[in-house]
């Protein structure tokens, strides 16, 4: 992914957010003692879980970038982190745009402000890889998670993620759409939204892969996708209107196109303040589904903290604090497998099923978004 594509309510007015100020360390930075962290690409090769979170505790202190309270589910993550281990946590949230977190690595290499932990797109991810600017650590849940959700170089892991589905009002819509292909009913004229262009918006340049799905493309043939919605724009299902919440409360935009998990917040927000249930269906015909990567600064100022927090987000306890957060965890079928997923948040997903949609490669986004970028705009008025 290149960008976050969701905007957080509370965006405006977090700033820098800190949590658990009654830290048991003593927000020292790194010791002696947690130095060879930089070196251990295991929980095993620094000396055991005791002496990470020993060391980690010396030094105290977690420093982040744009994990939005409301993203994910990212405030209880920390809380729930701070809380159980004594870390004291710095979050910076005036930005959540992955070149931000990356630039913020290079700018402040060698700063005990520099960030300890990334939350970034796959394709920035790499890019840092790539640089030398991620460390190389696998959590001990390593062996839960598929091969296609880690990097060859093994400094990034997908760590959560979702599905594009269809979200309908049904207090505007009788007879909602299920597939891409019912999209095409001239009964839902002037109804139909993304949440942005293509061109500018990882979702959106999803939805056009599962699009191409659902007419005979394939993630190496995403024209029929851009031809597709060049049909449902020529015969006005399809309008020029950016989707968000807002505009489906207010009825300009009763059918969107976007992630589940950004379309359940929509469905729960629509119910309380009117009233409205929004149905959520994965697409049979064309599915696509993408994951964020989470990764580790190799100049981290605290190397331990960086690497506990990330034993936490994979363990059950951090994987099902993100599914609560209506996203996919990368390990959700192998909890699921073993019975230690929570199974009411489970529940408010669209499918209980597991991960089940495919997502492209690195090479075919790259190609893909060349051609989108070339044609959307002639094609889609």
């Amino acid at each position: 992914m290149s960008t976050r594509t969701h905007t957080p309510k509370l965006l405006g007015v977090i700033g820098v957010a800190t949590f658990g100020l009654t830290a048991c360390g003593d927000g020292a930075g790194e010791s002696e003692a947690s130095a060879n962290w930089r070196e251990a690409t295991s929980v095993e090769d620094g000396g055991g879980m005791d002496q990470l979170i020993e060391d980690a505790q010396t030094e105290g202190q977690l420093n982040a970038m744009g994990l939005f309270e409301d993203w994910a589910n990212y405030g209880e993550l920390l809380d729930a982190f701070s809380e159980e281990y004594g870390i004291e946590i710095t979050n910076d949230t005036s930005t959540g745009s992955s070149q931000d977190l990356i630039n913020a690595v290079v700018n402040r290499q060698g700063q005990d402000n520099s960030l300890d932990y990334l939350d970034t797109g796959v394709s920035h991810a790499e890019e840092a890889a790539e640089d030398g600017l991620l460390a190389e650590y696998a959590p001990e849940t390593i062996d839960d998670i598929d091969e296609e959700y880690i990097s060859e170089s093994g400094t990034w892991i997908n760590h959560l993620g979702g599905t594009i589905a269809i979200g309908c009002d049904t207090s505007r819509v009788d007879d909602c759409p299920e597939n891409f292909e019912d999209l095409m009913d001239p009964q839902y004229s002037g109804q139909i939204a993304l949440p942005s262009s293509p061109t500018a918006s990882e979702g959106s340049f999803m939805i056009v892969h599962a699009a191409a799905e659902a007419n005979g493309g394939s993630f190496d043939d995403i024209e029929p996708g851009i031809e597709f919605f060049g049909e449902l724009s020529e015969m006005g299902n399809l309008i020029p209107v950016e989707a968000d919440a807002g505009t489906v409360e207010t009825g300009d935009t009763p059918i969107v196109i976007d992630w589940d998990y950004l379309l359940q917040p929509i469905a729960n927000d629509l119910e309380e303040d009117t009233g409205a249930e929004m149905e959520i269906h994965l697409p049979e015909d064309g599915q696509v589904s993408s994951f964020y990567a989470a990764s580790i600064n190799e100049d981290a100022p605290n190397p331990a903290v960086a690497r506990l927090f990330y034993e936490f987000m994979f363990s059950d306890e951090g994987q099902n604090i993100l599914l609560e957060g209506y996203v996919s965890p990368v390990r959700l079928d192998a909890m699921i497998d073993e019975g230690t997923v929570d199974e009411e948040a489970l529940a408010e997903l669209p499918s209980q099923d597991g991960i089940e949609a495919p997502q492209p490669t690195l090479e075919q986004r790259e190609a893909n978004q060349a051609i989108v970028n070339e044609q959307w705009d002639g094609t889609v008025q």
